[in-house]
């Protein structure tokens, strides 16, 4: 038997297999497996944990999960309009490494005028050398939120407006972006975004 593919291709690891004696057993502890068990069928449809999954939920906050603590972000800051709670596990994801988190983060720090806080965590991302980290994690950010209604806030377009820089470089690409215009455009996709929710 061993392991096999689901119709989902998730790899499916039988309980009580004994084909190989020498597995390790440390995934019995449920610390380790609530904080590493992969969240990402929630992280794009929050709302299932908020109504179906509450107490996997918990438990999975509990031993610091860096992706519950994303997914509880999301739903503290947008749906439950708890910012500093939606903040702080937003953090608490990026702490954990959780580059989807760093990424959300770092924008909503921007959104609300936090600007070096913003870029510093932005920076995490090394988006420098390489821009395909950013560029994925907001494609991953965008359908989370996709899911979020009425996500707009006037604050945002005020915070887009005095970020933006004074020259114009690389005007509308994307692609080419430089330390003057890199969090102004990212900012622009998330408050372009969140108008179009609306």
């Amino acid at each position: 038997m061993g392991e096999e593919k689901s119709v989902n291709n998730y790899d499916i690891v039988y309980i009580g297999d004994s084909s190989n004696s020498n597995d390790d057993h440390s995934i019995s502890d449920p610390t380790i497996y609530f904080r590493n068990i992969s969240l990402s069928y929630f992280a794009a449809e929050p709302f299932e944990m908020l109504t179906k999954h509450n107490r996997f939920r918990e438990l999975c906050l509990e031993n610091d999960n860096p992706e519950a603590h994303y997914i509880e972000g999301i739903l503290q800051y947008f749906v439950h309009k708890e910012k500093r709670k939606g903040l702080y596990h937003l953090r608490q994801a990026s702490i954990g490494e959780y580059r989807n988190g760093t990424y959300l983060y770092g924008l909503l720090l921007l959104a609300l005028e936090h600007y070096p806080k913003g870029k510093k965590y932005l920076d995490k991302l090394q988006w420098k050398e390489n821009l395909s980290t950013s560029d994925y994690c907001w494609k991953r950010v965008k359908k989370t939120l996709s899911t979020i209604p009425a996500i707009m806030e006037t604050r945002y377009y005020t915070a887009m407006v005095n970020l933006e820089p004074w020259t114009e470089c690389h005007p509308d690409n994307m692609a080419e972006v430089c330390k003057h215009c890199y969090y102004s455009k990212r900012l622009t996709q998330f408050v372009q975004f969140a108008m179009n929710q609306e």
